[in-house]
């Protein structure tokens, strides 16, 4: 029986018996119970300026072993260049080592990002002493198997990286660098089925990116909303960087990015239509209410008005046909509620517009239809919807009225370049001055991303907007005269059903006329 794996003499094959000292057997329990004191003594690390050496924790680093030891799930901020992956790797080494059977995935952007999180450890395994390994059984770029079942395996993060297998602890490196749409089909659709596990492990790890999925993650944790331990390790808790040292990152990097990679702050673009400053300042709520794309921050109250602003994508698949709900009652404005999906077929969407708003005291709606006007004329013909605002066109304007008012008299408004520039500016005022709150975190994240372009704003490139298009031409029908009668209009309605209910009072006894319309289904959130 060959001794070592594949021609490889740092390797013990599987089945090799070896002989223990009893300072052998010593080492080993004290490795299997302790994994700082195993990574200290037997792991071994390649550096740039001395080459392979001991692994020699710092305090910060012996700290975050002992979090993720101690925790199932932990997320992790630390800046650039301060070990955070070779330290990671080395705890998945004492993880699989001492045991049995478990299931290590690595997963990064790139596959070929997470195979250098498994080169390290495999670094690491070949530097043991034989009597400190398990006996190899596969041995790859990509993947691990040892002789007590325990396995580890990279991909990139995706639904189809992991799906179908059994994971026993998962480590995903630079979580904030994955795209939105890839991570937000990640943690869709193949998280859930991880984190059901009762001893399962998860780490995030990361350095952050902006306002994205991995800012929401920290900020839950960091505000006990989603059961992850967040451990921050700034740059001095590393030895040698001082004050000196960041001065010099500093005038290397730029401002922004030393702000972003070394103190760890979530930055947005510095071309973003609303200030970095304001963005970092956003408070984010958890939903009250969560079902099929519509979330719920606050429930209609009585007698308030409210407002919802639809932006209508094209087919399914590809944008997001999105809608925002606003109290308007009164300023600060307060976005209330938001609707985002990318699989709804324009001829469902009216459907959802309708049921919402109803809920929402039949609340004002302004449509985009840019693409189609098929969304409007269901909501407003075969549903009957009545707070529909109405926009007229004449000599190149369009202009928000109470109905219809002549030829050129739409169901919407049409984002054309006049519109888009006021909308923008106008949100970014109500935004700026504190006059429009947002606490939806997916909407901060995509004001992160829209930024300046061909001298307009749009979505960086690999984001969205569509749920920043909404409150664009929010911003717009701020403008509009006819915004201002909207309580007026409110309230009237609401003397005029308080004396209808009056009269009914006392006609109850003569019956009443019924319409053959059923009623819309409460949506009871």
């Amino acid at each position: 029986m060959a001794e070592i794996y594949n021609s490889n003499v740092n390797l013990k094959a599987a089945g090799v018996q070896v002989e223990f000292t009893p300072e052998n057997v010593q080492e080993y329990i004290k490795c299997s119970q302790d994994p700082i004191y195993f990574i200290e003594n037997y792991c071994y690390i390649v550096t740039l300026d001395h080459g392979l050496q001991k692994f020699n924790l710092y305090d910060c680093q012996r700290k975050k072993i002992d979090v993720i030891h101690n925790n199932r799930r932990v997320i992790l901020m630390e800046g650039r260049q301060q070990g955070k992956t070779t330290s990671s790797a080395a705890y998945i080494l004492w993880y699989t080592l001492f045991h049995d059977n478990k299931t290590v995935a690595i997963l990064a952007n790139k596959a070929a990002a997470a195979r250098e999180v498994l080169d390290r450890y495999q670094t690491m395994y070949e530097n043991l002493p034989k009597w400190m390994q398990q006996g190899v059984t596969g041995w790859n770029k990509g993947d691990i198997e040892l002789e007590n079942g325990s396995k580890v395996f990279t991909a990139a993060t995706g639904k189809s990286g992991i799906r179908g297998k059994s994971v026993n602890m998962l480590y995903v490196d630079e979580a904030a660098i994955i795209p939105n749409n890839v991570a937000e089909e990640f943690f869709t659709a193949v998280y859930p089925t991880i984190s059901a596990g009762q001893t399962t492990k998860i780490l995030l790890s990361s350095t952050p990116l902006g306002y994205n999925h991995f800012w929401r993650f920290w900020n839950d944790a960091e505000n006990d909303r989603n059961g992850f331990v967040p451990l921050f390790i700034p740059y001095w808790e590393i030895p040698g960087r001082d004050e000196k040292w960041a001065e010099e990152q500093r005038k290397m990097l730029g401002e922004l990015k030393f702000n972003q990679e070394v103190l760890c702050n979530f930055l947005g673009s510095s071309l973003t239509l609303i200030r970095s400053d304001v963005i970092a300042k956003m408070s984010v709520d958890q939903p009250i209410y969560q079902k099929d794309g519509l979330d719920v921050y606050t429930r209609p109250q009585k007698n308030h008005t409210y407002c919802t602003v639809v932006d209508i994508a094209e087919g399914v698949g590809g944008d997001y046909s999105t809608f925002q709900v606003m109290d308007i009652t009164e300023s600060p404005y307060r976005v209330v509620a938001k609707f985002r999906r990318n699989d709804i077929t324009p001829l469902l969407f009216p459907n959802v517009i309708y049921k919402v708003s109803t809920e929402y005291n039949n609340a004002f709606v302004l449509l985009e239809i840019n693409m189609s006007d098929q969304v409007a004329h269901i909501l407003h013909q075969e549903l009957e919807y009545e707070n529909i605002l109405m926009v007229n066109r004449t000599a190149g304007s369009q202009v928000v009225g109470g109905g219809f008012g002549g030829s050129k008299s739409y169901l919407g408004v049409s984002t054309d370049k006049r519109v888009k520039r006021v909308g923008c500016h106008n949100f970014k005022a109500l935004v700026e001055e504190n006059k429009l709150l947002i606490t939806d975190p997916d909407t901060i994240s995509e004001i992160s991303t829209f930024i300046e372009k061909r001298g307009s704003y749009e979505a960086d490139e690999g984001y969205h907007d569509d749920l920043v298009m909404p409150l664009v031409l929010f911003g717009w029908l701020t403008t509009q005269s006819y915004f201002k009668e909207l309580n007026n209009i409110n309230m009237r309605k609401i003397m005029y059903e308080k004396q209808m209910q009056a009269i009914e009072e006392e006609l109850t006894p003569f019956g009443f006329y019924d319409d053959g319309k059923p009623e819309a289904d409460p949506l009871n959130f």
